[in-house]
């Protein structure tokens, strides 16, 4: 056995795991019942949110590949990102969607070091805007039903997260490699440039004010949408509170030792929302049906993948 292979099975049991544990202490007839009352038009309005969510991804995406000359319509920056949640079902992680999207385009823009670097970038600029909502709603005293000892380590985690983001878009990184004698080594020392043209260009190009509220709005969509199926199944907690714990379980879900976040994502939920007096089936109701949409959704991007043709003919010169 591979340690590939090895490390799946390892996270497949620890989400095999977690799930048993919450199934054993809440009752899943009652959550079944509890996802069977969600509305057809609330199920309408969530779709419709992850659609907006994916359009402003898409198009901070595309404007990052444009400040670094790679030019690409909306529409297949659109498409590559449907097409990566889709394999992101499949895929050990969330990263694995984000290799599938870097491909996509690399073949189209033929320049493969800077697309991966956009992909990069752009999936940081997403972390990034995850801290700055959730440090702003701790500041607004939305939290204040945490312990202090949880909204201090929300706090820091968020922080660590804006620092390890400006970090990368200053070329910390690249020169670490360079400090660390990486720079002898010729391909390595080639993609590193390359790596570092472009975060250099996104500098340059003015845009990453704009580029982070972009990421800001697509995470305020994601809160909003997990609102909107709490309410749906009668979950009567106010919104700021979703601000608080939807960015933090985001962060919890994308640690790698669980399959899809599966198991870490609905203890979250279950402990986070029975703070406030939201019962365990209300809880975990809310999280299965999160991923049930999303599953859906991400269907989505597997009728585009089915429909779309092969990549055309390379826009830019290759860069490594």
């Amino acid at each position: 056995m591979t340690r590939k292979t090895a490390w799946l099975f390892v996270r497949l049991g620890v989400s095999a795991a977690l799930i048993g544990w919450l199934l054993r202490r809440v009752d899943a007839r009652a959550v079944a019942e509890q996802i069977g009352s969600i509305g057809f038009a609330n199920l309408l309005v969530i779709l419709a949110l992850q659609f907006l969510n994916t359009g402003l991804k898409s198009y901070k995406w595309q404007r990052l590949l444009a400040a670094d000359g790679i030019d690409l319509s909306h529409s297949t920056a659109f498409a590559s990102y449907l097409v990566s949640t889709f394999f992101s079902l499949f895929l050990p992680t969330a990263i694995g969607g984000d290799a599938v999207r870097a491909v996509d385009v690399a073949r189209r823009s033929g320049r493969r070091v800077a697309t991966a670097t956009s992909v990069i970038a752009d999936r940081v600029l997403g972390f990034a805007a995850i801290g700055l909502v959730g440090l702003t709603a701790l500041a607004a005293g939305s939290a204040a039903v945490l312990a202090p000892r949880l909204r201090w380590s929300g706090a820091v985690l968020y922080a660590g997260v804006l620092v390890a983001g400006a970090a990368l878009f200053a070329g910390w990184p690249l020169r670490l490699l360079e400090a660390l004698g990486f720079a002898r080594l010729p391909r390595l020392d080639r993609l590193a440039r390359s790596a570092a043209a472009s975060l250099g260009a996104y500098r340059r190009s003015g845009r990453l004010a704009e580029l982070t509220a972009l990421s800001i709005a697509a995470q305020a969509i994601v809160v909003v949408a997990v609102y909107v199926i709490g309410r749906s199944l009668t979950i009567a907690v106010p919104l700021s509170y979703f601000f608080v714990i939807v960015p933090l379980i985001g962060l919890v879900e994308s640690v790698p030792v669980s399959i899809y976040g599966i198991g870490l994502r609905d203890v979250s939920y279950v402990y986070l929302l029975g703070l406030v007096g939201v019962s365990q089936a209300q809880s975990l109701s809310l999280s299965v049906l999160y991923v049930i949409l999303t599953v859906v959704y991400a269907l989505c991007g597997g009728v585009v993948f089915a429909l779309r043709g092969s990549a055309p003919p390379a826009l830019a010169r290759k860069d490594g």
